[in-house]
C-alpha cells in the first residue's frame, strides 16, 4: 500500500476533529475565527433562555357560516333550475373556502412565524394543537418577555388589505419630516445624545437612511453637503440636500433620480489624501496620459470610419463593440489604446418626389376617396403614361396626388433614409437614377409613382472613442499591459476624501395609504398560466361590491402601484396597467410556480374569515431561564466528570481510552447541536430542559457499550490471551448486545417522538442523537484507540488493563 494512501485517513480524521473542536468552542473564544466557524450557535428554548408562550385558538365560526349559506344558496338555485354558470360560480367559491379550511392551520402558522421573525426572534416554535374540535397554535417566543408586545404584534387579526401609493410630498408631510429632524437635532445638541445613537435608532424607519461612516470624494458628495468639505470633526450639522437612488423602470431597466431630504451630518475624519480606483474610461485615459511616458490622450467624437482613417485603426474600430478596449500597433513605434464609446450607423439617402393614388380602405385615405384598389392601379398607370408623354411630374403631382402633405410642393419628399419608409417604396426609390420615374409601387397607403430628384448619397459609420497614443520601444506591449490594469482596477488616482456620518430624512413619501377595499370583498386567488408568455400568474377574484371598489382603485392609480398586505406584511405591490372592471384581475411578475403559489396562499390566508383569539399565556423570566440553563450544564458536567473518574478506577488504561472517547462524544454532540439538521436544512435543534435531560441521560448511556466490551476484555485477558487478541474478540462478541440495547432505545425514542408533545419530542430527539453518537464513539473511536494501544509496549503489562494478573 502506498504511503499516500496510508496517510490519507489520518489526515482526514485530524481535519474533521479540528473542525469539530472549533465549532464546539464557546462563542466568546472564537472572535478570531472566520464567520463560517463563528456562525454555529446553540439555539435555546423558552425554558432555558426565558420568553413568552401564547396559546391562540383559531375560530372557524365564520367559515362554517359561509359554507352553510353557500350550501343553502346552491340548493335554492338548483330548485329554481337556475343557469349552470351561476351554480358553478357558487360551487367554485364553496370549493375554495373548503380548501382554505383544510390548510388553515399551516397558512396561519406561516403568517405568525413571519410576525415573530419581525420581533427579532429567530428560534420561535409554533406547534399545532387540537383540543376536541378546536384548532390551536402554541407560539413560543424565546427571549421575548414583554408579553403585551408579543400579543400586540403576533395576535393581531390576520387580514387582507389593499393600499394605494402615497408619494405626493404634501406640505403637511414635509412639515412632519422637518419636525422629526428637528427633534433629533435637539436631542443631540441639548440632551447629550449622539448622531450615532440616533441614527441606529431611526435608521430602519421608513423614509430614513443612516450611514455610520462613509468616505466621499469631491465628485461623490451628496448635493447640499459641499459646505462640510473643510469642516472639523465633532459637530453635527443640519443641511438640506438630496441623494441619488436607483429606480426600476417599466421596461426592467434602472434609472437614477434625486430624492430631496434633510441631512444630519457629522465629520468623522477630516480631509485625507487617499488612493481611488478610477473606473470611468475617460478619466482613466486622461490620468494615464499624464503619468505614462510618451503618452498622449485625446477624445475622438463622430470620426467617420472611411479611408481617411488609418487602415489599422479602421479595422480595429469596426471590429469593436461599445465598451470594448483594444491595443493597436500603427507602426513606427506608435501604438494606440482604444476605448470605444459607441458607433453611429451611417446613412444611405435618396432625394425623391412621389405621387400617391389612394383607394377606399387604404391607410390614412381621405373620406372622399371612393375608388377601389383596381381603379387606383389603373389611375396610377394612366398618370405614369401622362408623365412619359411629357407632362412635368410636379404638375401632375399638384393636380392628381392624394398625398396631402406633399401635393402643394409637387410631390417633393426631399432626402429619405433607408429604414424610414415601407420596404417596397425604398427598394424602388433607391433603384432609380436621377430623373427616372418608377412603375406604380404598392404600399399600405395606395399606389405611388416615384421620381429620383438627385443622386443617392451614402455616409459611413462614425465612431466616438478615447484614444491613448503611446510612443517608444515596446509601445504595443505597454498598451496591452495597461488594458490589464484597467480591467483589474489598478489605475488609481490620489485624491482628497472626507469621511462622514449621515442620517437622512426623505422629503418624498414612500408609504401607503389605506383604502376601503379589504379581505371581506375578496373571494379567491389561484395560480394559472399566461397563454401568451407561458409564465405563471395569480388570478384574483372579488365579490360584486369589491369589483366596483377595485375598478375605482385601479382607475385612479393607472401606472402606479397598489400594495397588498396580509397581516400587516407587504406580499405584493403590482403596477396598475389600466382600469380593471369586472371584479377579476391578474398579478404578474412571479418568477416560478412556487413563488406564484406562495403569493396565492398569502392572499387566500388574509381573506380567510378565521380570526385568532388568545386563550392562554405563559411567561418565563430571563433570570429563571438562565438559572435552568446553568443548573442543567452543571448537572451535565458533574455527571460527565464522575463517570470519567469511575471508568478510570474500574478499568485503568481501558477506562482512560473510554474517557477519551467520552470527551470526543461530548465535543461531537455539542458541535451537532449547533449545526442545522442534516447539515443542509434551515431547521435547528432548539434545546429545552427536556432536551437537556435527554443529553444527560445519553451521557450515562454513552459508556454502556464500553462497559460491555471492557468486561469481555477482562475475561479474555484472564484466559491468558494477548491484549490485541482480547480486544478483537471482545468487540466481536459484545457487538450483538450493544446493537440490541441501543436499537431498543432508538425504537422507544421513535415512539415518543411520534405520539408525544413538543416537550417529549425534544427529549426523544436528544436522547436518540446521543445514543447514535455513543455507538459511533464506543465502537469506532474506542476500538481504534485500543488497537493502537495494543501495538505499544504497554500491551505487555495486562495488569494495566484490568487490575488483575493473567494465569501463569
Amino acid at each position: 500500500m502506498s504511503q499516500s494512501r496510508v496517510s490519507f485517513w489520518p489526515i482526514v480524521t485530524a481535519v474533521a476533529g479540528l473542525l469539530i473542536v472549533l465549532i464546539a468552542l464557546p462563542q466568546e473564544w472564537k472572535g478570531w475565527a472566520p464567520t463560517i466557524l463563528r456562525k454555529p450557535v446553540l439555539h435555546l428554548g423558552l425554558d432555558l433562555v426565558g420568553g413568552t408562550q401564547l396559546d391562540f385558538r383559531i375560530s372557524e365560526e365564520e367559515i362554517n357560516r359561509q359554507l352553510a349559506q353557500l350550501e343553502k344558496d346552491i340548493a335554492g338555485l338548483k330548485g329554481k333550475n337556475a343557469a349552470v354558470n351561476e351554480i358553478n360560480k357558487l360551487q367554485a367559491q364553496q370549493f375554495s373556502i373548503r380548501e382554505q379550511q383544510r390548510s388553515i392551520v399551516e397558512a396561519i402558522r406561516t403568517v405568525l412565524e413571519r410576525r415573530i421573525n419581525a420581533l427579532g426572534v429567530s428560534e420561535a416554535v409554533i406547534t399545532p394543537s387540537y383540543i376536541g374540535d378546536e384548532k390551536h397554535l402554541l407560539v413560543e417566543c424565546p427571549g421575548v418577555v414583554d408579553t403585551q408586545e408579543c400579543i400586540k404584534i403576533v395576535g393581531k387579526t390576520i387580514q387582507l388589505e389593499f393600499k394605494e401609493e402615497f408619494t405626493e410630498p404634501t406640505e403637511e408631510f414635509k412639515t412632519e419630516v422637518q419636525a422629526k429632524a428637528d427633534a433629533v437635532m435637539r436631542r443631540i445638541t441639548q440632551s447629550g445624545s449622539t448622531l450615532q445613537k440616533e441614527g441606529e435608532n431611526a435608521g430602519n424607519a421608513l423614509g430614513t437612511a443612516y450611514q455610520d461612516s462613509r468616505t466621499f470624494y469631491k465628485d461623490t458628495l451628496p448635493e447640499g453637503l459641499e459646505g462640510l468639505w473643510n469642516k472639523k470633526p465633532g459637530t453635527v450639522h443640519r443641511l438640506e440636500g438630496s441623494i441619488r437612488v436607483g429606480k426600476q423602470t417599466q421596461d426592467g431597466g434602472v434609472e437614477e433620480e434625486d430624492v430631496p431630504g434633510i441631512f444630519l451630518a457629522e465629520v468623522v475624519q477630516p480631509l485625507t489624501e487617499t488612493g481611488r480606483t478610477v473606473t470611468e474610461a475617460a478619466r482613466a485615459f486622461a490620468l494615464l496620459g499624464e503619468t505614462e511616458t510618451g503618452a498622449t490622450y485625446a477624445t475622438k467624437e463622430e470620426v467617420l470610419l472611411d479611408n481617411a482613417l488609418d487602415t489599422r485603426l479602421l479595422v480595429a474600430l469596426r471590429g469593436m463593440k461599445g465598451g470594448d478596449l483594444k491595443a493597436v500597433d500603427t507602426g513606427s513605434g506608435t501604438s494606440h489604446l482604444l476605448f470605444l464609446r459607441g458607433i453611429t450607423k451611417g446613412k444611405e439617402e435618396a432625394d425623391v418626389s412621389h405621387i400617391l393614388v389612394s383607394y377606399k380602405g387604404a391607410r390614412e385615405a381621405a373620406g372622399t376617396v371612393t375608388r377601389t384598389k383596381e381603379e387606383a392601379l389603373a389611375r396610377a398607370t394612366e398618370l405614369q403614361a401622362k408623365i412619359a408623354a411629357g407632362t412635368p411630374f410636379e404638375e401632375v403631382a399638384k393636380a392628381e396626388s392624394d398625398g396631402a402633405s406633399t401635393k402643394a410642393e409637387g410631390g417633393k419628399l426631399g432626402a429619405i433614409a433607408r429604414g424610414s419608409w415601407p420596404v417596397s417604396f425604398e427598394d424602388a426609390a433607391f433603384a432609380l437614377k436621377p430623373g427616372e420615374v418608377s412603375e406604380p409601387v404598392e404600399t399600405m397607403y395606395g399606389y405611388h409613382l416615384i421620381k429620383a430628384d438627385g443622386p443617392k448619397v451614402s455616409t459611413p459609420d462614425a465612431a466616438t472613442y478615447d484614444d491613448l497614443a503611446l510612443e517608444g520601444p515596446g509601445a504595443l506591449t505597454r498598451a496591452e499591459l495597461l488594458i490589464g490594469k484597467l480591467r483589474n482596477g489598478e489605475v488609481r488616482s490620489r485624491e482628497q476624501a472626507l469621511t462622514l456620518r449621515l442620517l437622512f430624512f426623505s422629503l418624498v413619501p414612500s408609504g401607503w395609504k389605506d383604502t376601503t377595499l379589504d379581505g371581506k370583498h375578496f373571494r379567491s386567488a389561484s395560480v394559472s398560466v399566461d397563454p401568451v408568455t407561458n409564465i405563471p400568474v395569480v388570478q384574483i377574484l372579488f365579490d360584486e361590491e369589491g369589483g366596483k371598489l377595485f375598478q375605482e382603485l385601479t382607475k385612479r392609480n393607472v401606472n402606479k402601484r397598489i400594495a397588498i398586505f396580509v397581516g400587516g406584511e407587504l406580499v405584493s405591490a403590482p403596477t396598475v396597467q389600466q382600469e380593471i372592471a369586472g371584479g377579476s384581475a391578474v398579478i404578474t411578475g412571479s418568477k416560478n410556480f412556487d413563488e406564484a403559489r406562495t403569493l396565492a396562499q398569502d392572499l387566500n390566508t388574509g381573506a380567510i374569515p378565521a380570526p385568532i383569539y388568545l386563550v392562554g399565556q405563559y411567561t418565563v423570566e430571563a433570570t429563571l431561564g438562565a438559572a435552568a440553563l446553568r443548573t442543567s450544564l452543571q448537572a451535565a458536567l458533574i455527571g460527565t466528570a464522575l463517570l470519567m473518574v469511575y471508568m478510570l478506577l474500574m478499568y485503568r488504561l481501558l477506562g482512560l481510552m473510554a474517557d477519551a472517547a467520552l470527551a470526543m462524544y461530548a465535543m461531537m454532540l455539542f458541535a451537532i447541536l449547533k449545526l442545522p439538521l442534516l447539515l443542509f436544512t434551515s431547521n435547528y435543534i432548539v434545546l429545552t430542559l427536556a432536551g437537556m435531560a435527554g443529553i444527560i441521560l445519553s451521557i450515562g448511556m454513552a459508556v454502556d457499550a464500553n462497559v460491555l466490551v471492557f468486561e469481555r476484555v477482562k475475561e479474555e485477558l484472564r484466559k491468558g490471551k494477548l491484549v490485541k487478541t482480547a480486544v478483537e474478540a471482545s468487540f466481536k462478541h459484545a457487538w450483538p448486545a450493544i446493537r440490541d440495547s441501543n436499537v431498543s432505545t432508538l425504537i422507544t425514542c421513535g415512539i415518543l417522538f411520534l405520539i408525544g408533545s413538543s416537550i417529549v419530542r425534544g427529549f426523544a430527539i436528544t436522547l436518540a442523537m446521543g445514543v447514535l453518537l455513543s455507538m459511533v464513539t464506543a465502537v469506532v473511536v474506542t476500538r481504534w484507540l485500543l488497537r493502537h494501544l495494543a501495538r505499544t509496549p504497554l500491551a505487555e503489562r495486562p495488569v494495566l488493563f484490568c487490575g488483575q494478573r493473567t494465569q501463569s
